[in-house]
């Protein structure tokens, strides 16, 4: 831009300006909590476009407006920037992570973010409310909202927990329809129109074409556009499950009991938890451990820790005993 004139001569040196622009719009706004590099990327490209829009780009310009109207313009632009910056809100932190999907531990999702998994890649997101949602390898969603997300293609796990609570479930958007659960683990797949899902532990509703089909533990459902919805039965053991207990986010075991240790390994493995006697049973509960296993999935814990102890164990494929 020359400065005897005020007037853009090139794209370039309207990209310059409108750069510039956005720079004094930003600072305008304040302080802001951090947020992720391509989060910003986003806000700062979404706010330049608007600005370039408003200011008719790629036409000549003369900066002819008076000092007080363009201090008033910048102080609109700004509070909108804000806005729309308020609005990127933290929805969960990542807590797994396998291969490289291009994103790591502790990193943060935010609300109307899209992540999208490549092969032999997968991850797991703790959501506010202590949701585990787990992503498949070629899986692709939208963050809508701490309990609210959209599966474009591919296939998520969630656990809500042991208990139903009324804040702690998820719905998960597809175009095939929508699955939302009652206190529960389960799985849903989607591959262009066909819809899959498969409950572990709880119950699910699926609502589709106005009407609601309930999905019980061990049941596997798959509904096709134009067909009819089909049941089958699945294991909370089934090794169907395996690609979701080795995203399980980590267990810390400093100061537990080996007790709250087996719960949860029983948990993330669909194995049933059994003790020789009440004694034994007792014995655990009194057992602290020490310690890390954050970087182990559920069937490496359950050896690495168990071997260290006194307790004596069996590991089948439908259930763990423990005995002394």
């Amino acid at each position: 831009m020359s400065k005897e004139t005020g007037t853009y001569s090139s794209d370039s040196d309207a990209n310059m300006q409108t750069d510039d622009t956005v720079a004094k719009l930003m600072n305008l706004a304040g302080p802001r909590a951090d947020i992720p590099a391509d989060i910003e990327a986003r806000v700062h490209d979404k706010v330049r476009q608007d600005w370039r829009s408003a200011t008719n780009k790629r036409i000549a310009l003369r900066w002819t407006v008076p000092a007080t109207l363009a201090a008033t313009v910048l102080i609109a632009l700004a509070f909108n920037f804000r806005a729309t910056e308020i609005s990127l809100q933290p929805i969960g932190v990542v807590a797994h992570v396998v291969g490289d999907p291009g994103i790591a531990m502790g990193d943060t999702v935010y609300r109307g973010e899209n992540l999208k998994t490549g092969a032999e890649h997968g991850l797991s997101i703790t959501l506010n409310g202590d949701i585990s949602l787990r992503l498949a390898s070629d899986t692709s969603v939208r963050f809508d909202h701490f309990n609210e997300i959209t599966l474009l293609q591919g296939q998520v796990y969630a656990d809500s927990g042991e208990r139903i609570y009324r804040d702690r479930h998820i719905t998960v958007q597809t175009a095939g329809g929508s699955v939302t659960d009652i206190g529960t683990q389960f799985s849903v797949s989607f591959d262009t129109d066909r819809l899959s899902i498969a409950v572990r532990e709880g119950r699910v509703d699926v609502a589709r074409d106005r009407s609601v089909i309930t999905a019980d533990a061990g049941d596997k459902l798959t509904m096709q556009a134009g067909r009819e919805a089909v049941f089958d039965q699945i294991s909370a053991y089934d090794p169907a499950w395996n690609w979701a207990s080795t995203l399980a986010p980590g267990f810390d075991i400093t100061n537990r009991s080996l007790l709250d240790f087996l719960k949860w390994a029983s948990r993330e493995t669909g194995k049933t938890l059994k003790f020789s006697s009440d004694d034994v049973r007792m014995a655990a509960m009194g057992t602290e451990l020490f310690g890390s296993i954050l970087n182990f999935t559920p069937d490496e814990a359950l050896e690495s820790v168990l071997s260290t102890t006194r307790f004596r164990y069996l590991i089948d494929e439908k259930s763990i005993t423990i005995t002394m």
